[in-house]
């Protein structure tokens, strides 16, 4: 489990919770996990899609999360609700910022495909902290190669030095 992100440790513990309360045997989760997933065990569940289908095949067997909601869905905006694994409110916050000042497309797809590549999953929430710091410094990048300067008022036009 030490080369998994947050998201994947949470993830995997969830869906082991539903094989508790499914009462299902190691063969049957097995089962269950290849036909939803393609996978024979949750610490090979990599992406979101693969989590939200593997969720799904226990909820069909009678699986319900006992929190309101999905505690791996819920939108958590305060710090405290955080896990310390994970990205802070703030990095959050600059890289929907940096994203919608230096991203030619600015639709979440976009933004989720280059989370995956970068920091392995899809949603930027479940980013853990060092994987949120490099997707800063590729978007930080990003604005600079464009002119823009991510530091400056609404991102503005960069000023060089020669341009006094």
């Amino acid at each position: 489990m030490a080369d998994m992100s947050p998201a994947q440790k949470k993830w995997m513990k969830i869906l082991h919770v539903a094989k508790r309360e499914c009462s299902l045997d190691d063969e049957a989760y097995r089962a269950l996990l290849l036909g939803a997933v393609g996978v024979e065990s949750a610490a090979s569940i990599r992406t979101w899609r693969q989590y939200n289908n593997a969720l799904s095949a226990f909820k069909a067997l009678g699986f319900r999360l006992k929190a309101k909601g999905d505690p791996a869905l819920k939108e958590t905006d305060a710090e405290a609700k955080r896990d310390p694994a994970w990205i802070t409110a703030r990095q959050e916050y600059y890289i929907r910022g940096l994203w919608d000042l230096a991203s030619r497309k600015k639709d979440i797809r976009s933004l989720r495909t280059m989370t995956r590549r970068i920091g392995g999953v899809d949603d930027i929430r479940f980013l853990g902290r060092e994987e949120a710091r490099k997707v800063i410094l590729a978007l930080r990048d990003i604005a600079e190669k464009a002119g823009l300067d991510p530091d400056g008022p609404d991102g503005k036009e960069a000023r060089h030095a020669d341009d006094h």
